[in-house]
């Protein structure tokens, strides 16, 4: 354990340049070991490139040591479980904000235009121009083409779908990626509400493009 210099508070020798970074930020701390300087965490490799001599001498440290263990056969490559894969798959997608998604202006035969979110709803836009021209995208928030949910934890929220069609009376939800816990709200918004909802997957955009041609 190391003591704060400034407040006398005891942190490991880990976490010691965290606190006084966070709580004393302003001025040097006294201890030598610890990289803080005018309130800001000294990180080594800030700006380096792989080309740098210091990040090239531990990456070549790492690969020898690597090297040298395959040869003399105690290298053990780590192995993660199936359990732990999906722990990390679903962290990183409940992470992952979504939204990265390239917005297209799309004007429709009769000058209408819409906002579509990625290639995908700008593909299945096309299909809905031959299938119903008179199609709209109700956009978030839009109350009339909105649907009322409740998540586990009594929350209530609203799901709008990508797209509704007048003449098929149905909403289309176009699914490049499933992000987090979009398929268990799908389920709830389906349980919970009436309403005639196709989900469009890959395979089901390429088969309708297939039918329009």
């Amino acid at each position: 354990m190391v003591k704060c210099s400034y407040c006398g508070k005891e942190y490991t020798t880990k976490g010691i340049g965290t606190h006084i970074w966070r709580n004393h930020g302003s001025g040097k701390t006294h201890d030598p070991n610890i990289k803080i300087k005018n309130g800001e965490k000294q990180v080594w490799n800030k700006g380096l490139s792989k080309e740098d001599d210091r990040v090239a001498e531990i990456a070549n440290k790492t690969s020898l040591t690597v090297k040298l263990k395959v040869q003399n056969g105690t290298y053990v490559p780590v192995k993660w479980s199936d359990s732990f894969r999906e722990r990390q798959s679903l962290k990183m997608s409940n992470n992952n904000p979504g939204g990265k998604c390239k917005w297209y202006l799309y004007e429709k035969e009769n000058g209408e235009k819409f906002n579509l979110q990625g290639t995908w709803e700008l593909r299945f836009a096309k299909v809905l121009d031959i299938m119903d021209p008179e199609w709209i995208k109700p956009g978030v928030g839009n109350r009339n083409h909105s649907f009322k949910w409740i998540d586990e934890n009594e929350i209530e929220h609203y799901y709008t779908p990508d797209f509704w069609s007048p003449k098929l009376k149905k909403y289309f939800e176009v699914k490049g990626y499933w992000w987090g816990n979009d398929k268990e709200k799908m389920r709830l918004v389906l349980e919970q509400n009436t309403v005639n909802l196709e989900i469009i997957q890959r395979s089901d955009l390429e088969s309708y493009e297939k039918l329009g041609r």
